[in-house]
């Protein structure tokens, strides 16, 4: 009975994150307005404030721009924030989405969309609890106020995501910034561990565990992600040893 609950409480986590994710309009292929790290954390802080007063304290894991503009500083801006959890359920979510729409209302910065669960679309069902329970292991916080704390996606979950979509497996075209994106988790992950390099049988387990292609393409993508990481961080050996 208890394995019966389990199951039907992850079916309604995922339906929940479904139907609370946005509605897609006919602007929404354009880009949103960007966002600098200050206009993000003053608009996390309005969240946390409106679930705080309401009783609530939530924790989220945000992927792509986000984490980069806010913990890493590699990038200037980003265009929103997305997140996932699997095991918020409604309540919860909809105290988040009534918190940014405060949020919006507040900063001519913002526009609806900017605080968004879109990524969950692209999570295979059976991954959504392995890649939370890592972000909690991984325990990296990238903003905490009483109300909510937003916590960085898995390091080799993000590095992996980018190196897909570089060797052509993403729905969407590889942007200029994927590639220092990819050396910025590959570091990240490194320095968690204490690590100067993985094997790429590694990287290959992880795209197996993530339901991601491993192709030539992919390889190839790593070669490349050598060459830049010896660019920008100055060292002379192979983070990803063939």
């Amino acid at each position: 009975m208890g394995q019966s609950f389990s199951r039907f409480r992850q079916r309604s986590s995922a339906r929940t994150l479904l139907e609370l994710r946005p509605s897609k309009t006919p602007g929404q292929d354009q880009l949103l307005p960007d966002l600098d790290s200050n206009i993000l954390f003053t608009a996390l802080g309005d969240v946390a404030k409106y679930v705080h007063k309401k009783g609530g304290n939530e924790t989220i894991i945000a992927v792509r721009g986000a984490i980069n503009t806010m913990y890493l500083h590699s990038r200037p801006t980003t265009h929103d924030l997305d997140f996932f959890n699997n095991r918020l359920t409604r309540e919860p979510l909809e105290l988040l989405r009534k918190g940014a729409r405060k949020a919006t209302q507040r900063s001519n910065a913002l526009q609806e969309g900017w605080f968004n669960n879109r990524t969950v679309l692209f999570i295979p069902k059976d991954q959504r609890d392995t890649l939370t329970e890592e972000a909690f292991d991984q325990g990296v916080v990238i903003f905490s106020a009483p109300g909510l704390t937003v916590l960085a996606a898995p390091w080799q979950y993000a590095f992996c995501a980018k190196v897909d979509r570089l060797a052509g497996g993403g729905l969407h075209a590889p942007r200029p910034y994927d590639l220092p994106d990819a050396t910025q988790y590959m570091n990240q992950y490194l320095y968690s561990y204490s690590l100067t390099s993985v094997p790429s049988t590694t990287v290959e387990t992880w795209f197996t565990l993530y339901s991601l292609r491993w192709t030539e393409s992919v390889k190839q993508t790593l070669h490349m992600v050598n060459a830049q990481y010896r660019l920008h961080f100055g060292i002379q050996h192979d983070i990803i040893a063939f």
